[in-house]
């Protein structure tokens, strides 16, 4: 994702994520912000509700975009190895264990997560 993008996404959060804090901390109150727009005061919770589930999703997008962007770099600065290691007849599981242990990872849950997405990502490689 391109940093301008990812940028607004920030923003977009950040904006979102206020509007959920304000929402939630002044449901009910009658002289609320939000009273300006929405004279019920039942729709706060329906305002901290949509509000919120906006910033999980923002969030979402953020944390997947900069995972992806992870990997590639990873990829990119292992480019000339990868390579080599294809050229000896080397398969994606043996490439993709080679660089977790040489990151110092060698085994858990967090190491067979990051196996997995390596090796999508490695199948993606050329």
């Amino acid at each position: 994702m391109p940093r301008i993008v990812q940028y607004i996404f920030y923003t977009l959060m950040i904006a979102v994520g206020l509007v959920a804090m304000y929402s939630i901390l002044n449901a009910g109150n009658p002289d609320s912000l939000i009273r300006s727009v929405f004279p019920d005061s039942q729709s706060d919770i329906y305002v901290a509700g949509i509000s919120s589930f906006l910033v999980f999703i923002f969030g979402f997008i953020v944390f997947y975009s900069r995972d992806r962007e992870g990997f590639r770099n990873l990829l990119e600065m292992n480019a000339d190895r990868i390579r080599a290691l294809r050229k000896e007849g080397k398969g994606d599981e043996e490439i993709a264990d080679s660089i977790l242990t040489a990151m110092g990872s060698i085994g858990g849950y967090r190491h067979k997560m990051a196996k997995k997405k390596l090796l999508i990502y490695l199948s993606e490689f050329r």
